[in-house]
């Protein structure tokens, strides 16, 4: 059980690290959004270790990457993500991405019934807000789909099969169903990722642009500058500033584009804002900074890269108008919420080609099953089917090849009862045979080891048990060897006769029996009175007092033709391995003291 245990923690910490891998090495698309394969593993998780085990490893997961600042706020929204999937999949089975789906499902409810009663705090980004969810959940989707798809597929593989719990079955239309849906969807989300990528690039090509427009400008109006006009911009005239700020002006237009002539000092010398240029200075202090061009670049206000960062960002060309720095600024945010909008019709397209590849798959899969559950229902137990004489039928399916197998299956079943019948006579035959030859058997081996007389285990058991006993002496501590011999038993012969005395053995091996019910000692005839036992006992005092009992046992009388006799016995024992390691020496040794025994039971007679 502790081994158990360590092992599902070793596999949680695994897992808890390849998530946050995943996360911190998420593969940058566009705009803060990124590839992640975090959620293939934690959705995985449900299917191979339990909804409990993925939903504390997502709660790990988020925790870490929050605190470790490589994750944003929406990491979060995993949590909720394996609490619905991992609850479905645990109480109705089935696969993650039929869940998924009710997820989905889910998850724009919630969010239109926010909208709803606060419509104020998505007013101003609900173009964004539409576009995320539509990408979580798109993303949702695809991971799930993913991680079924590893599950189902990878215990396959003989070197991950021990990776897994017990594989279920897969079916033919559940691998046709599988083929659909990703053929479907994945080239259409490759053609997404490109356009997403063309589209970028044209917005940045568009602001390069700008940029070539404003230095442009900015030559020709130092081509057309006199040397006085030169001086009065040095010495920062008003009007020679009112000069250049009318052009810039005229350049800008009605855009959202802002131009900033820095002195010297880094101080604004000219601001195309109509604000006080004292209070027109921006903070960028801080943020992600990515250049698209060699003198120009992306400022976010946070590192996270965020698509909100995103769209609270700038674009900034630097360039220089005489010996002032100039920089053109150019708030990225109607670019974001334009790429947002195409994307967003890109995803919905998706979401619909999932929806009804999930349907064509569900629809295929059911008919592929229903018609293989047929065939499979037809000649499951076909031998018994035979035997019983029970008519084959085959309901046609919509699939002409499957109507055809099955047809043919129905005749050659009818064609094949006949023979069986005839292989039912000849196995019926063999049966009988088996069954005397294995009767035999069990009888021989019966003589073999045990003895006819009393029942116990005779001389060739004891020689197997004992030698099997030394062969294992390693393992081995300490045993002993009992020889019993019944005292005076000729003259119980002579007066009861050899059937008397037959009777007086089999009433001595019953009491031998019932003696050693629950005790370490097993009892074997040699022949004639002769018997010996094994004790499987350590110490000597423990041998000794049961022997004592034994002799106890042996002395109660026993009625035998209507006459009481009292018996009495000799033993001898011999210890492993003090007395002998072989079968011969401790037997010998046995045999030598019962002698002993019985010589002194017999001068003790004499005397009386």
């Amino acid at each position: 059980m502790r081994n158990v245990m360590s092992k599902k923690i070793s596999l949680f910490i695994l897992i808890l690290t390849l998530s946050v891998f995943a996360q911190i090495y998420a593969v940058p698309l566009i705009f803060g959004i990124t590839l992640s394969f975090a959620p293939v593993l934690y959705l995985a998780s449900i299917r191979v270790f339990g909804f409990r085990f993925a939903f504390l490893l997502t709660i790990c997961m988020s925790l870490l990457t929050e605190f470790l600042h490589i994750g944003n706020s929406f990491v979060f929204i995993s949590i909720l993500e394996v609490l619905i999937i991992g609850a479905f999949y645990s109480k109705k089975g089935k696969d993650l991405f039929t869940w998924s789906f009710a997820y989905s499902i889910i998850l724009f409810i919630l969010y239109f019934v926010v909208e709803l009663l606060f419509p104020e705090v998505f007013a101003s980004m609900k173009i964004l807000t539409n576009f995320m969810i539509l990408q979580v959940i798109t993303a949702t989707l695809v991971s799930a789909l993913v991680a079924d798809m590893l599950c189902d597929y990878l215990p396959l593989i003989s070197k991950l099969k021990s990776w897994f719990p017990a594989h279920n079955q897969l079916y033919f239309g559940q691998v046709i169903s599988h083929i659909l849906i990703f053929s479907a969807v994945f080239p259409l989300l490759i053609i997404i990722v490109v356009n997403a990528r063309a589209m970028e690039n044209d917005i940045y090509q568009e602001y390069y642009l700008h940029y070539q427009q404003l230095e442009e400008r900015l030559q020709r109006k130092i081509a057309e500058m006199d040397s006085n006009d030169i001086q009065n911009y040095e010495l920062d005239a008003n009007l020679e500033k009112a000069k250049i700020k009318s052009i810039l002006d005229e350049f800008i237009g009605t855009s959202n584009k802002r131009i900033l002539i820095m002195d010297q000092g880094e101080q604004i010398w000219l601001d195309t804002n109509n604000q006080n240029e004292s209070s027109s200075n921006l903070e960028m202090e801080a943020g992600f900074v990515k250049e698209i061009h060699s003198h120009g670049f992306i400022w976010l206000p946070s590192s996270h890269q965020t698509l909100s960062d995103w769209y609270q960002g700038y674009y900034i060309g630097e360039t220089a108008f005489l010996n002032k720095t100039t920089l053109l600024i150019i708030p990225i945010s109607s670019s974001v919420l334009a790429l947002a909008t195409n994307l967003t019709d890109y995803l919905l397209f998706a979401l619909f080609v999932l929806f009804i590849a999930l349907v064509f798959g569900m629809l295929v899969n059911r008919i592929l099953s229903n018609s293989l559950s047929h065939l499979t229902q037809m000649t499951t137990d076909l031998p018994g089917k035979m035997k019983r004489q029970e008519t084959f039928y085959w309901k046609n399916t919509p699939i002409d090849e499957f109507s055809k197998l099955g047809q043919n299956i129905e005749k050659v079943a009818n064609q094949l009862q006949q023979m069986f019948a005839d292989a039912k006579k000849k196995n019926d035959l063999l049966t009988a045979r088996t069954n005397q030859l294995k009767e035999s058997e069990s009888k021989l081996y019966r003589l073999a080891h045990f003895d006819t007389l009393t029942d116990l285990p005779n001389r060739y058991s004891f020689h197997l048990d004992l030698t099997k006993m030394l062969e294992e002496q390693a393992k081995l501590d300490r045993f002993s060897i009992v020889f019993i011999d019944l005292d005076k038993f000729k003259q119980v012969n002579d007066t009861l006769g050899h059937s008397g005395g037959d009777l007086l053995l089999k009433l001595f091996a019953k009491r031998l029996k019932k003696f050693e019910q629950g005790k370490a000692i097993t009892f074997y005839r040699l022949a004639g009175d002769e018997f010996v036992a094994i004790v499987e006992l350590t110490t000597e005092e423990e041998v000794q007092r049961l022997c004592k009992q034994l002799l106890e046992a042996i002395t109660q009388p026993l009625m035998i033709n209507q006459t009481e006799i009292t018996l009495t016995a000799s033993i001898g024992i011999s210890f492993y391995p003090e007395n002998g390691k072989t079968l011969d020496a401790l037997l010998h040794h046995a045999d030598s003291l019962m002698y002993e025994e019985k010589k002194r039971h017999h001068d003790l007679e004499d005397l009386t």
